[in-house]
């Protein structure tokens, strides 16, 4: 157990019983292998002095083919090893013969080999870069040591191009860790990053001195400078080696965004083994069988745009409140026109609302809705071209108390009636169940009276969806104010009885409690419906990006017991394809589509782990499909901008179009009354889009890059204060003196936040809190006196003299 200082114990024993003739020792990196002093150490410890001891140490490409020559002598297979460094010479001479054609001048490169602390490559990486026709950014040469750098540094070296591969890290691992370099405002400053020229890459082929750092040489040379690869096999080996961010789109499309999903935006660079044009990629046409065109891996699926809407023609009649946390559900009333019914939600004060709006097709179809040009509707909308939103004046049954004010609430369409479940009351802290339907003929509204005496708890954000099938209603999830819910509830429309489903089993696997999620209703095939669950905040691990599936087996014209359903029930998480969505909640989704031709769309959402305020909000689309040759796969549309950016929005989808309306962006409760977002996602089922599937020329296709700008704040942090405030506020033994000492920092800043000392946790300021009216959650800062949180009322108004509060 005793040895020199350092990172191994090597085990003498075994070593003493193997008795090696030759054994290389190296000194490059103590950390990724025994340093050569700690084996020494042991072959003395071991008495094996007399053994060969090699140092294989190379710490340049050239150094490389020494080392190879140096093994080979050892083993006295010299010729062996002369014939290796001549193919890997020959694999070198290749490249550079590849470079000759490349008119463009050395790509300066940034390689990352650390994200916290931000640490860059040496050895022989400056090498692998020349001989891939690149140079290294900081003007390190081989043999250089790996060392830790500053923002500042890696700013005024301004790279050309960013290679993201941490020491001993798979691409999977880096991009769970993207968020280190998210969190800074440095990052989103650099050139290379507005550009797209960012890649993560399997560290695997930089690391470890041996044959596979020409290979290395050969990735570099091919995704930088567009030079062919040794061999489609090659290329299909690197397929999950290699991705490349993706900040792009249609050069008609806006260009101001704001991306915070970082690790969301990478996809993979190569794909079956085919070989991208210089800096792009290509999805295989047989994953595009929906029509959609696909560029580095992004859906071309014709776009987002926001379109006019005008008031109903109907004299009075007025534009719905701006909203989030509401409803949208595509219904079919007077005639076979598809419309979209509006129902609750809390508007920008606040106030929960309970009223009901139908927003009615243009008379040409969905399709031809006119586009707004740069925000501003057009004068003279053309005729047939916008959709016109109603007040729908609704009754109700007898005296009912019926419709309930609620916001976060879920809503089914049930044949002729909606069904609404849940959401939280008036006071914003209470959760509701309060089970009501709307009859669309009739537009009354009424409780749903069922049989029985077991019914679903109160909950805010739940799911439900219906299984038209079976004419039931399923009920999933939810927060009830205390904790999450897993519980799985079952309406039986023609019985009125609510059912709860639970495990047969105890090995059967089962979603944990979440809430914030989106469930939507899939028809398999004849005799299974499945209800797809995504994303959501999850006990104990908070915003998720699971993927779950229960599977519904049907029995239609049958005579059974209620009771049994759950025999016909099965959970599963779904395995997907890669690349996929990142973890989310509040986000928005729809379904198109049944068998395998369906489609099933997410739009935005929040990510806490990612940050607060604006460096939570998520602004992507993406669109479940399925083969059944292979795994569901997700593909990116190419949706951005303000119509995505949102969080507490709702949208459906009406044949092949999507409609979006409504939310919160974070700096308030959208505000488009004159307008909704639509996009168009194909369906299979459309022989018409064929002639929309591009080839691969179509595909190559200039792009124009988008800008990308950060607009997260990093929050205030002990480190920012003046020493001699820092100095006070630990001397001082009043409590909380030093989160008081950050918040008067903070607000004296304009800051939304700072970083609690004791928890670690962020925490909000009454610069951030005063924008808005109180929440009920009781903030540490609540400008407004506690004034909605129950039992905690403080009728005095606070004043900015009152921060030691």
């Amino acid at each position: 157990t005793s040895g020199p200082p350092g990172h191994w114990l090597i085990d003498t024993k075994a070593l003493a019983k193997i008795q090696p003739s030759v054994v290389f020792v190296q000194s490059t990196c103590d950390i990724c292998d025994p340093s050569s002093d700690d084996v020494l150490h042991a072959l003395l410890t071991c008495k094996l002095d007399k053994s060969n001891a090699v140092l294989v140490s190379p710490t340049t490409l050239e150094g490389l083919f020494e080392s190879i020559l140096n093994v080979a002598t050892a083993l006295d297979v010299l010729e062996s090893g002369r014939s290796l460094v001549k193919h890997l010479r020959e694999r070198l001479d290749r490249v550079e013969k590849e470079l000759a054609k490349v008119e463009d001048s050395r790509l300066r490169v940034l390689s990352l080999e650390g994200l916290a602390p931000l640490c860059v490559g040496g050895n022989w990486l400056p090498d692998l870069k020349y001989a891939a026709g690149c140079k290294d950014a900081l003007g390190d040469i081989g043999g250089c040591s790996s060392r830790i750098l500053s923002w500042d540094e890696i700013l005024n070296s301004d790279p050309d191009v960013l290679l993201i591969s941490p020491c001993s890290a798979s691409p999977t691992r880096t991009l769970n860790e993207l968020h280190l370099l998210a969190s800074a405002p440095e990052f989103w400053k650099l050139g290379c990053v507005q550009r797209g020229e960012v890649y993560v890459i399997d560290h695997g082929l930089f690391a470890r001195p041996g044959p596979r750092l020409v290979e290395g040489v050969e990735l570099l040379a091919t995704v930088l400078r567009g030079i062919s690869a040794p061999s489609p096999d090659t290329a299909e080996s690197w397929k999950d080696n290699v991705f490349k961010y993706q900040c792009q789109t249609n050069e008609n499309e806006s260009a101001s965004h704001c991306t915070t999903e970082l690790s969301a935006r990478f996809v993979p660079f190569f794909s079956g083994g085919k070989l991208p044009q210089q800096g792009s990629h290509i999805v295989p046409k047989e994953s595009i069988s929906d029509g959609a065109q696909l560029t580095n891996g992004i859906c071309k699926s014709r776009g987002l745009r926001r379109c006019k809407v005008t008031r109903c023609t109907i004299s009075g009649y007025q534009l719905p409140p701006s909203r989030s946390a509401h409803c949208l559900v595509p219904i079919k009333r007077n005639g076979n026109k598809t419309s979209i019914l509006l129902f609750g939600g809390e508007d920008s004060n606040g106030k929960r609302l309970g009223d009901t709006w139908e927003l009615h097709p243009p008379s040409n179809g969905w399709s031809a809705a006119t586009s707004e040009v740069d925000g501003v509707g057009l004068s003279i909308p053309l005729i047939g071209s916008t959709s016109t939103w109603e007040h729908l004046s609704c009754g109700k049954v007898a005296d009912e108390s019926v419709p309930t004010l609620r916001s976060n609430h879920a809503i089914a369409v049930c044949g002729d009636y909606i069904v609404v479940f849940g959401g939280w009351g008036v006071d914003n802290v209470t959760p509701l169940s309060n089970c009501e339907m709307l009859h669309l003929e009739s537009l009354c509204w009424t409780h749903c009276s069922t049989r029985g005496t077991v019914e679903p708890s109160p909950r805010g954000n739940p799911s439900l969806v219906y299984c038209k099938r079976e004419h039931h209603v399923i009920l999933f999830g939810g927060w009830n104010g205390v904790h999450g819910l897993n519980d799985l509830w079952i309406l039986d429309m023609k019985e009125w009885r609510w059912t709860e489903q639970t495990k047969c089993d105890e090995s059967d696997i089962w979603p944990s409690p979440r809430t914030d999620h989106t469930s939507v209703l899939w028809e398999k095939n004849s005799t299974i419906d499945c209800m797809l669950v995504f994303g959501g905040n999850v006990k104990e691990k908070g915003p998720c990006s699971e993927l779950w599936a229960l599977e519904y087996v049907l029995q239609r014209g049958t005579t059974r017991k209620f009771s049994k359903i759950e025999s016909r029930l099965q959970w599963y998480q779904m395995e997907v394809g890669s690349p996929s969505p990142s973890a989310r909640t509040s986000h928005t989704a729809a379904i198109i589509g049944k068998g395998d031709s369906f489609k099933m769309v997410i739009v935005g959402g929040t990510d806490s782990s990612q940050g607060v305020g604006r460096g939570s909000m998520l602004s992507d689309a993406w669109v479940l499909s399925y083969n059944e040759r292979s795994l569901p796969f997700w593909i990116k549309l190419n949706w951005s901008g303000s119509g995505v950016e949102r969080c507490r929005h709702s949208m459906s989808i009406i044949d092949s179009t999507v409609i979006l309306w409504g939310g919160y962006n974070d700096e308030e409760t959208v505000n488009e009354k004159a307008s909704v977002w639509q996009g168009e996602v194909a369906n299979n089922n459309d022989d018409s889009l064929e002639e929309n599937i591009p080839n691969e020329t179509e595909a190559y296709k200039d792009q124009s890059y988008l800008k990308e700008r950060w607009e997260a704040e990093i929050p205030v942090r002990l480190e920012d204060l003046p020493e001699d405030t820092l100095a006070k506020a630990e001397r001082s033994k009043l409590p909380g003196a030093l989160f008081k000492a950050l918040h008067r920092h903070a607000v004296a800043n304009n800051r939304d936040t700072y970083i609690d000392p004791a928890s670690g946790y962020s925490v909000f300021s009454q610069v951030y809190l005063k924008r808005r009216p109180c929440c009920g959650n009781a903030c540490r800062h609540c400008p407004h006196g506690y004034i909605n949180v129950p039992g905690k009322n403080i009728t005095c108004d606070l004043e900015d003299s009152d921060l030691e509060w």
